[in-house]
């Protein structure tokens, strides 16, 4: 897997994810994204931007933009509803 920031064709084995937390922890939903990291980028740190659209469809849709390609998207269905 190579690195999602543009330019960068290094290894990325560090995959960008996204965890919905009770207060207790224990998460709802902790979908993994299509968007992959070198070591390099992962250590430099990143500016993040969520956006939050609301769906009626039980899953959990992530699109990674900003990237190259220009979108990553994943979608994954939740099954630990509260």
């Amino acid at each position: 897997m190579s690195c999602v920031i543009p330019g960068c064709h290094n290894h990325a084995p560090h995959n960008l994810s996204v965890r919905l937390r009770r207060p207790d922890t224990t998460a709802i939903w902790a979908p993994n994204t299509e968007a992959f990291l070198c070591d390099t980028h992962a250590a430099q740190g990143l500016s993040i931007t969520i956006i939050l659209e609301p769906t009626t469809t039980a899953q959990i849709e992530t699109k990674v933009c900003g990237i190259a390609p220009p979108t990553l998207d994943r979608i994954t269905p939740i099954s630990n509803i509260p």
